[in-house]
């Protein structure tokens, strides 16, 4: 069963999640649904708490996790890549980290913000909403396009099987 407890943590799913038979949600969880996790994503909330919003994507070989003082926020209509980590931060609400991001301890990401493939968000580092990110370590290189955050909502939607979602 991909749905674990951690001590006295277990995971807490809305409705309309779907995961693949090798994902894993473990410790305090809690997931708003709908949501799809693809082939080895994994969220540990072993030592904090993981609170992940409506409308969520996670790509292949993902991981999100948490640090004793950092608990991770996940706003709604986020959609993550595949080989992304995203550790003890928080993103905003339509945030897309593209394949291979990481975002680190501490770290916010505004909403409407693009992490671009093989970008780092170092640890503490903020960005504002609707921030383009690239590079390692991640700098804001400009404002992303109303058509960059549309088609946020486009990627979502297709990996969910609905319609285009209304906008964060």
């Amino acid at each position: 069963m991909p749905v674990l407890p951690y001590l006295d943590r277990a995971p807490e799913l809305g409705s309309g999640v779907s995961l693949a038979d090798d994902a894993w949600l473990v410790g305090k969880v809690h997931l708003a649904g709908p949501a799809r996790l693809e082939s080895s994503a994994v969220v540990r909330a072993d030592q904090n708490d993981v609170v992940i919003g409506a409308h969520f994507r996670m790509g292949r070989g993902s991981s999100i996790h948490v640090e004793r003082h950092t608990s991770t926020r996940v706003g709604a209509h986020v959609w993550l890549g595949d080989d992304v980590v995203v550790h003890a931060t928080t993103l905003g609400d339509g945030t897309r980290v593209e394949d291979g991001g990481l975002v680190l301890s501490t770290s916010k990401v505004g909403a409407g913000s693009v992490v671009a493939a093989d970008a780092l968000v170092s640890e503490g580092a903020e960005f504002p909403e609707n921030s383009y990110i690239s590079g390692t370590p991640g700098r804001r290189l400009r404002e992303t396009t109303p058509e960059e955050r549309q088609a946020t909502l486009r990627m979502i939607a297709d990996a969910l099987g609905d319609e285009v979602a209304p906008s964060p």
